[in-house]
C-alpha cells in the first residue's frame, strides 16, 4: 500500500512496481491498467493497487467513471473487427488487449468479425432499421476504409439518432487516426478510454446519377467489375458519398485506381510503388474547369487547367510523414484543395516529395493551395481511365463532360449525428 503517482518517466505506487507512464492506459480506484509491449500485439497488464493518487501529473491517467460512450448501461457497445485489414492483427489486438480491458472494466458489448466484404454495411444498414434504442458507440479494429463504409451504408431517418465511432487502427491506412495523433493501437485505445467524441464532421463528394462504380477483385471475383454507382440517397436522385480523408482527379485517382487492378495486386504492396512511377511516365494532362470558392473570397474562380493534381482532403497527413495539407484540421469540417497544372512526371514528383518535409510543397508556386468551401469539376476526357475519380480509396467513373462537387464537411449524415473518439 501507498501513494501513486508520477516521477519522472514512471507511475509509482509505493516501493512495489515501476511503470512507464507510456505504457499506462488508466488508474481506476482499484488498479493500474497498463500494457506490456509484445509481438506483434501489445497485452492487457491489472496491476491492483491500495492507495491513493497524487500529484498533477496522474490527473490524465485518472479514470474515476467510465466516460457515457463505454457506459454499457447508457449505451449499446459493438466491437466489430475487419478481419482483413492490413496485416490482419486485429483478432489479436481484441483477445490480448481490447477485450481483456473491457471485461476488467465491466463493459458488456457485442463482437462482430467481418465474414465478407459486406458486413460493416450491412451493420449500417441494420442500424436505420433497428427501432431507436439506447445510442450506439462502434469500435472498430481496421483502418479508415471501415469507418467510410459505416458511415456510407447509413440510409436516411426521419428523426435524428447519434452514433459513436472508435477506431483502433490495424489496417495499412489509417490517415484519420494518424492526423488525430492517435496512429498506434495503444494511443487509440487511451483515446477510447479518456477521449470525449467529437462531431465526425465528413465532406462529401456529389456524382451525377450516370456514374459508375469499380468494385476491386476478390477472392470469388478475381477480374472485379463494373457497376452503377448506387448510394443510399439514390432514390431521391443524389450519388453523395461521404469522405473522411480523400476526393481526388487526375494522377492521384489514377494510380489508386490502377493500384486495385488484377495485373498490379499480382505485384503486393510494391503495386502502389508501381503504379505512381508507371503514371508519371505517362506524362499526360487532364482537362476540365476546376470552379472553387475558398473561404477567404467566398467568390468562385476557375482553373481552366489542363492539371496533373487535384485533391481535397480535411486532414493533413495522408499517411505519416506526408504531410498533404498541412493547416489541415482534421473533425473541424475545413476542406483544403491542391491543385497542380499539367508538369512533367519528374517535377510532379519532386514537387510531392516536399510533402514529406512538414508540408513544403505548398510553398511551391506550382501549388494551388487553399481552404474551400465546395469544389466544381467539370471533366472533358474521352478516355475512361481519365475519368476515375477517388474517394477514401473507392473509385468511380464520370460520363465525360459531367460535373462533380466536392463540398466541406457537415455534421448531420441523412439525419444522422455521427461523432468519433479521439
Amino acid at each position: 500500500m501507498g501513494d501513486i503517482k508520477v516521477e519522472g518517466d514512471s507511475l509509482l505506487y509505493g516501493d512495489s512496481f515501476a511503470v512507464p507512464v507510456e505504457q499506462v492506459l488508466a488508474v481506476t480506484s482499484s488498479s493500474v491498467l497498463s500494457y506490456a509491449v509484445e509481438d506483434p500485439v501489445p497485452s492487457l497488464v491489472v496491476t491492483p493497487i491500495d492507495g491513493t493518487p497524487t500529484g498533477e501529473e496522474i490527473q490524465k491517467y485518472l479514470l474515476p467513471s467510465l466516460p457515457s460512450h463505454l457506459d454499457s448501461r447508457r449505451s449499446h457497445i459493438t466491437v466489430v473487427n475487419s478481419s482483413t485489414a492490413g496485416t490482419q492483427k486485429g483478432k489479436q489486438v481484441y483477445d490480448k488487449l481490447l477485450h481483456p480491458l473491457l471485461q476488467t472494466l465491466d463493459i458488456a458489448h457485442e463482437y462482430i468479425p467481418t465474414t465478407s466484404a459486406s458486413t460493416i454495411s450491412e451493420l449500417g444498414v441494420s442500424l436505420s432499421t433497428n427501432e431507436p434504442g439506447l445510442p450506439r458507440t462502434i469500435v472498430l479494429l481496421s483502418g479508415d476504409t471501415s469507418i467510410h463504409e459505416l458511415v456510407n451504408s447509413l440510409a436516411p431517418i426521419s428523426l435524428t439518432q447519434t452514433i459513436t465511432l472508435a477506431l483502433i487502427p490495424t489496417g495499412t491506412g489509417n490517415a484519420l487516426m494518424t492526423s488525430l495523433s492517435r496512429g498506434t493501437i495503444t494511443s487509440a485505445v487511451f483515446g477510447l478510454l479518456h477521449g470525449n467524441p467529437r462531431p465526425l464532421n465528413p465532406f462529401y463528394v456529389a456524382f451525377p446519377s450516370d456514374s459508375k462504380e469499380v468494385i476491386p477483385p476478390t477472392v470469388n471475383n478475381p477480374d472485379g467489375k463494373i457497376v452503377a454507382l448506387e448510394t443510399p440517397d439514390s432514390s431521391s436522385g443524389a450519388r453523395k458519398i461521404f469522405a473522411l480523408v480523400v476526393a481526388s482527379w487526375a494522377i492521384h485517382a489514377a494510380l489508386v485506381g490502377d493500384s486495385d487492378s488484377p495485373e498490379y495486386r499480382k505485384l503486393g504492396n510494391d503495386r502502389f510503388k508501381i503504379a505512381a512511377q508507371e503514371n508519371l511516365a505517362r506524362n499526360v494532362a487532364w482537362h476540365g474547369p476546376v470552379r472553387y470558392s475558398s473561404v477567404q473570397s467566398r467568390e468562385e474562380e476557375v482553373v481552366e487547367g489542363p492539371h496533373s493534381y487535384l485533391l481535397m482532403t480535411s486532414i493533413s497527413s495522408l499517411e505519416p510523414g506526408f504531410m498533404i495539407a498541412p493547416t489541415a484540421e482534421p473533425l473541424s469540417g475545413k476542406l483544403e484543395m491542391v491543385q497542380m497544372p499539367f508538369l512533367s512526371g519528374d517535377e510532379i514528383m519532386r514537387v510531392l516529395m516536399l510533402a514529406y518535409q512538414n508540408g513544403k510543397h505548398v510553398q511551391e508556386k506550382e501549388v494551388m493551395y487553399k481552404e474551400v468551401e465546395e469544389v466544381r469539376v467539370t471533366v472533358h476526357e474521352e478516355e475512361e481511365r481519365m475519368r476515375r475519380w477517388c474517394v477514401d480509396g473507392r473509385i468511380i467513373i464520370v460520363p465525360n463532360g459531367a460535373t462533380v462537387a466536392v463540398h466541406k464537411g457537415v455534421e448531420n449524415i441523412r439525419g444522422w449525428n455521427v461523432e468519433v473518439v479521439g
